[in-house]
């Protein structure tokens, strides 16, 4: 057997280097940032933090994936607050915090399943950790009606399949922009997340 060398480096490309990492990463999360303000503006109450947060924990480092689904839960907050114009109440700004902790554990649950389990391939490994979110998302927001007021319908069947549908075409959405983003290099290519 034969061993070649390494190749040498490509003279017409340099090594970005980790400041141009460091700024390509921030660039990423403030556009990811500015989808879940759409996201906040179209949807309101059911911004899709379960997808956001399976996204973030699939394809970016721990540290990055909870510092987006901070900044989209700060965007939401001040959308809801500054344009929407949620109640200024203790009530409401204490669904507020639910929702921000709600988002979090989410992106918990979902980096807990992040692995590929059974060898089974990113595509169901997605699957499960979307599922992981949003299921922890909705428990936490549910358990939070035993200390604040809900609507009674706030978390009837209908209202739960809806928000499932949202979450999902919104994850579909954010994998393609992730795929675009890595096709024109805001993004390293890299493969879906496969640490536990």
């Amino acid at each position: 057997m034969v061993h070649l060398p390494p190749l040498p480096p490509n003279p017409g490309r340099s090594d970005p280097g980790p400041l141009a990492d460091t700024a390509r990463r921030g660039l990423w999360i403030v556009l990811l940032t500015g989808a879940s303000i759409g996201f906040s503006l179209v949807f309101a109450c059911a911004t899709p933090f379960a997808a956001l947060a399976t996204l973030a924990a699939r394809t970016m480092t721990r540290r990055d994936a909870v510092l987006l689904v901070l900044a989209a839960w700060l965007a939401n907050q001040a959308i809801g607050y500054g344009f929407l114009h949620y109640p200024q109440t203790f009530d409401s700004v204490a669904w507020g915090v639910a929702i921000g902790v709600a988002a979090l554990a989410a992106l918990a649950a979902a980096l807990a399943v992040g692995g590929e389990p059974l060898q089974t391939g990113p595509v169901f490994a997605t699957a499960i950790a979307f599922a992981a979110a949003f299921a922890v998302y909705e428990l936490i927001l549910l358990a939070t009606t035993l200390l604040l007021p809900a609507s009674d319908g706030a978390f009837s069947l209908p209202v739960i399949l809806d928000l499932l549908k949202v979450n999902a075409i919104a994850l579909a959405g954010l994998l393609a922009l992730a795929y675009l983003a890595t096709s024109v290099g805001l993004s390293r290519r890299r493969p879906l997340r496969t640490e536990g």
